[in-house]
């Protein structure tokens, strides 16, 4: 009578585990589908990088200085733009 009692308890047990953890599974793989399905949704964390800035022409160097500060000038300056100075007319 021992071996019936303890193949009672044996089913009771997997009895218990396929109404208790069968529902906790299905909870559980629930929860991970709709959090990977969020995660998905809400885009990468860091921002994609922005494309480097075309490299401009180098300029050419100023043609001319002021006299008083040594600012380099445009050639259609009138007054150096650090100092003020008048600039002098260019000779040809």
């Amino acid at each position: 009578m021992m071996f019936g009692g303890g193949m009672m308890l044996g089913i009771g047990l997997l009895m218990m585990l396929i109404f208790l953890g069968l529902p906790i599974l299905l909870v559980v793989a629930v929860v991970a589908v709709l959090v990977a399905l969020v995660g998905r949704r809400a885009g990468p964390v860091f921002p994609p990088p922005t494309p480097a800035a075309p490299a401009s022409a180098p300029t050419a160097p100023p043609a001319r200085y002021c006299a008083h500060c040594g600012q380099g000038l445009q050639a259609d300056w009138t007054h150096c733009p650090k100092c003020g100075a008048p600039v002098e007319a260019r000779q040809p």
